[in-house]
């Protein structure tokens, strides 16, 4: 009986233990199971933070223009206002000149007319289907600050200089109909006006007879002449958009203005070509590589303009990107800009470097676009008239654009109007004016002095509360990689560990039933 409950006893401690031993062991293969799913989950995103562009495309995508978006909603009504700094040059020796007392005329710079300009996007239509979106600009301007607009300038006579212009190539009587015309309207070379309202447009009988012959090639929309006149209201003009629905590395970029995706202004399918973005946002991948050149479609002139990478820098506490249009852009001598000189009989006619001749583009207007004072220019341009001071720092235009999100957060765009002065035979109401010579009118800053607080939250949660979110997930999986790898290290050694012990009691158990077996015999033995 004795060996029979040692037996039973030795039996039932071998079946507890290979029990347990199982038990235990599912235990840890369902825990191998778990943690090598965390460690698989954790090494894949690793790898997508890590190596791949998932969260800034993540990120970048919040840009796309779709219905019902925030970013739709403020792309049509941007709450960034920007502000338009205005200066007009006034020709203070106007008399001495025409009297020829005075060899070159001489401006002093007045100014600034600060203006805010309220911008809406209006018969806005997406085209889901290709992903583009289709709109008009509609802008209005409110004198905010500065100089008040009512002060009195002397200005150069742009109708009376825009019809010699435009008569110079015709023939003999046409010239001379006109000359009767100008000398009935009693035209004068320089005219006082209201800064104002040379700059948004002021009562001219020579403006009201030549409206109906220009809209004859051109819709007109201003019933005013003005430097800027053609900037208020509703833009003629219907443009075509990315908005990125069809990937973002084309958002924003310009595709068709007006239905057609090229100009026909300079006679050169690369040059006429449209592209480029309208300057509300580019495709971020550009920014990765600051080799890269931004591309800025301004329709006003009909040409792609160039931004170029300076610096990084900080903008409204936001840690920024600062490219900058170089003078370059108005240097003919480069071959990829040479196709932007109008051609006059059948040859390009290039005017001088910081110079851009916008008469094509603008049905015959003698209107050249330049930096300020003629930043970065040819010196012969300073020898025209006196009073400019071309600086750098006051006068280079610059954008800064959010280091993740690709759209701008600051920066000025400044550009400089002036007049050529063509003279025609026949018409001489241009006085003592050499043919050819280029006049400043006015030169403009547009750009943003402080952002709404909703946009300025916005932006930075765009860099650093995404830079966190980025740095927890990439730190984070690398923690939860390392700890998990190292559960699964864990119980691959506990199983083998206990395998071993359970061998060893295995052993021992057995050698213990042997050992209780054996001692009857012994214990008979003894006895005899």
């Amino acid at each position: 009986m004795t060996i029979s409950v040692v037996d039973t006893t030795l039996a039932d401690i071998e079946k507890r233990t290979i029990t347990n031993y199982a038990r235990r062991n599912r235990l840890r293969i369902w825990l191998a199971w778990i943690y090598g799913g965390i460690f698989l989950a954790s090494f894949a995103c690793f790898y997508t933070i890590w190596f791949t562009d998932t969260f800034d495309n993540y990120l970048t995508s919040q840009m796309e223009l779709r219905n019902g978006s925030n970013t739709f909603d403020w792309w049509i009504r941007p709450p960034v206002k920007s502000k338009y700094r205005i200066y007009v040059f006034n020709y203070t020796n106007v008399d001495e000149f025409e009297a020829g007392e005075a060899s070159k005329l001489r401006v002093q710079e007045v100014g600034p007319y600060i203006y805010q300009e309220t911008l809406t996007r209006v018969n806005v239509a997406l085209q889901e289907d290709n992903g583009t979106v289709t709109f008009q600009d509609k802008r209005s301007y409110e004198w905010i600050g500065g100089r008040p607009d009512n002060d009195t300038v002397v200005v150069p006579n742009v109708p009376l200089m825009s019809v010699t212009a435009y008569v110079r190539d015709w023939n003999v009587m046409l010239r001379l109909s006109v000359n009767m015309m100008l000398a009935s309207l009693q035209e004068r070379t320089f005219v006082k006006e209201t800064a104002g309202g040379f700059i948004w447009g002021y009562d001219t009988e020579l403006f009201h007879m030549l409206k109906p012959i220009i809209m004859l090639q051109q819709d007109i929309s201003f019933d005013k002449f003005g430097i800027l006149a053609i900037k208020k209201g509703i833009d003629k003009d219907r443009i075509t958009m990315r908005t990125g629905s069809r990937g973002m590395d084309s958002v924003g970029m310009i595709e068709r203005v007006n239905g057609v995706n090229n100009r026909h202004i300079w006679n050169d399918e690369r040059c006429d070509k449209i592209s480029g973005t309208d300057g509300s946002r580019f495709p971020a991948y550009l920014l990765k590589d600051t080799n890269q050149t931004l591309s800025m479609y301004l329709k006003e002139i009909c040409r792609m303009v160039p931004l170029h990478f300076a610096e990084k820098t900080i903008t409204h506490g936001i840690p920024s990107l600062r490219y900058k249009v170089t003078p370059d852009v108005y240097n003919f001598s480069y071959e990829q800009n040479k196709c932007f000189c109008p051609k006059v009989d059948g040859t390009r006619v290039c005017p001088p470097a910081g110079i851009f001749n916008v008469s094509a583009c603008l049905y015959g207007v003698p209107f050249l676009s330049s930096f300020p004072h003629f930043y970065g220019g040819d010196k012969s341009l300073l020898e025209h008239v006196d009073g400019l001071n071309p600086r750098q720092e006051v006068h280079e235009s610059y954008m800064d654009i959010h280091s993740r999100l690709a759209a701008p957060v600051g920066g000025w765009s400044r550009i400089q109007i002036n007049v050529e002065v063509r003279k025609a035979n026949a018409v001489p109401f241009l006085g003592r004016l050499k043919d050819g010579t280029i006049l400043p009118l006015i030169w403009v800053e547009a750009g943003v002095d402080e952002l709404p607080a909703q946009v300025l939250e916005a932006l930075k949660a765009a860099h650093f509360t995404a830079a966190n979110v980025e740095m927890t997930l990439q730190w984070g999986s690398v923690i939860i990689m390392i700890l998990s790898l190292s559960a699964i290290i864990a119980c691959l050694w506990k199983h083998c560990v206990e395998r071993n012990m359970k061998i060893r009691k295995k052993s021992f158990i057995s050698n213990n039933i042997l050992v209780h077996a054996e001692q009857p015999s012994r214990i008979a033995l003894i006895k005899n």
